[in-house]
């Protein structure tokens, strides 16, 4: 069981009043109730005054949601240049979307590695080893030019795993000229780039998370890319994904169907439909994008609020350097000790790397999490101090 699993078990079984859950990235009000963004509930409204559907989708899912949800990640214009080697399939979240890729890339590709940058959400290296990958660390820190020193090391036909937008859980954006960088990499030493697009839109905007997609996009033959609908549309339960897949030309990109096709018939069937139909609804009608752009704007507001008042209150860079910081959580620079105090005698609940989901933190007091997250780093340094470490 990853992580995130076993902490909210731990979270749940706690029973002390004013435990605080700063583990997951589901917006929240002060009563801990999950937000919907506005054009969200308008949308699923209307829905529900005509939705009588009860069949079936095909393997692909909804053709009206994959197509928007291509134009999306891609771009119109990139849609045009690469129509007929480009297919994009629903998937079940964000997590299904990455299954569907690594399955993909093991089984038909005949894939063997997946280089995966660290630090990185945990359940990466877990799905890789459940799809039957060998797995190989890189750092994945903020000088770019390491991390293409590492994959030089890696072999043709490696797969790399990068995350579009704003990094989990360091919140550092990629510049389109590192973006570059990466895709020169890829496709001098063939590499399979694999885009885990998490949360397209509550980096810096919907155009500007998907920079990093559409620069590999135009410079590599071939590469995936994994979407999750759940955070940007409020859609957590709902599990909306999709899985896209660039060929080099036409014909691989009619096989990568049907093999994604057989992939999904023989794991899940078909995918769910009333989530896609919100997604694909907003996509697709100009006024509600439009509002679900502005409640995004709002969302990302509100992050950076949150993150600029408790970087203030903890005294210290969260993380070293001085690089913008976007997105939904905060790398804290506390060590694995500090977390365990905090969730032994506080209840305060964060990933043993440190992350904090700024999203969580809707119903929290900044002040006070703040307050004790110092106190028990100081009582951290101070008890290693008298150890003599």
């Amino acid at each position: 069981m990853d992580e995130n699993s076993l902490l909210n078990q731990a979270f749940l079984a706690d029973h002390r009043l004013g435990k605080c859950d700063l583990i997951s990235g589901v917006f929240q009000d002060k009563q801990g109730t999950p937000l919907i963004l506005p054009a969200v509930v308008e949308c699923r409204q209307r829905l529900l005054s005509c939705h009588a559907k009860n069949r079936y989708l095909d393997p692909e899912g909804m053709a009206g949601f994959n197509a928007a949800a291509a134009k999306l990640v891609f771009g119109a214009e990139l849609i045009d240049v690469f129509c007929a080697q480009l297919v994009t399939l629903q998937a079940p979240g964000g997590t299904g979307a990455l299954r569907l890729a690594f399955d993909f890339y093991a089984s038909s590709l005949h894939g063997k590695r997946l280089w995966i940058g660290t630090p990185g959400w945990s359940n990466h290296q877990q799905i890789a080893v459940a799809a039957g990958m060998n797995t190989v660390s890189f750092s994945q820190g903020l000088d770019v030019n390491e991390w293409l020193g590492e994959l030089e090391m890696a072999q043709p036909y490696d797969a790399v795993l990068l995350q579009a937008g704003a990094q989990n859980p360091t919140g550092v954006m990629l510049e389109p000229e590192e973006w570059h960088k990466i895709a020169e990499l890829c496709r001098r030493k063939q590499l399979l780039p694999i885009l885990d697009n998490a949360s397209q839109g509550i980096g810096q905007g919907v155009d500007k998370d998907a920079e990093g997609i559409r620069i590999m996009a135009q410079r590599c033959p071939e590469l995936i890319v994994a979407s999750s609908f759940s955070k940007n549309f409020t859609l957590y339960n709902e599990r909306v994904g999709a899985v896209s897949v660039k060929t080099s030309v036409p014909i691989f990109a009619v096989q990568a169907k049907e093999e994604l096709r057989t992939i999904i018939r023989t794991n899940y069937s078909s995918p769910a439909s009333f989530g896609a139909e919100i997604v694909a609804g907003i996509l697709n009608d100009p006024v509600l994008y439009q509002a679900w752009l502005s409640d995004l704007a709002k969302v990302r507001k509100t992050l950076a609020d949150r993150r600029t008042s408790i970087q203030r209150l903890l005294c210290r860079k969260s993380s070293s350097g001085s690089t913008p910081r976007y997105g939904l959580f905060l790398q804290l620079d506390i060590s694995p000790q500090v977390v365990i105090d905090l969730q032994q005698k506080d209840g305060i609940y964060l990933l043993s790397n440190g992350r904090l989901s700024l999203a969580a933190l809707w119903q929290q007091d900044v002040e006070e999490i703040a307050a004790t997250i110092q106190k028990r780093r100081f009582s951290n340094e101070l008890t290693s101090l008298c150890d003599g470490q």
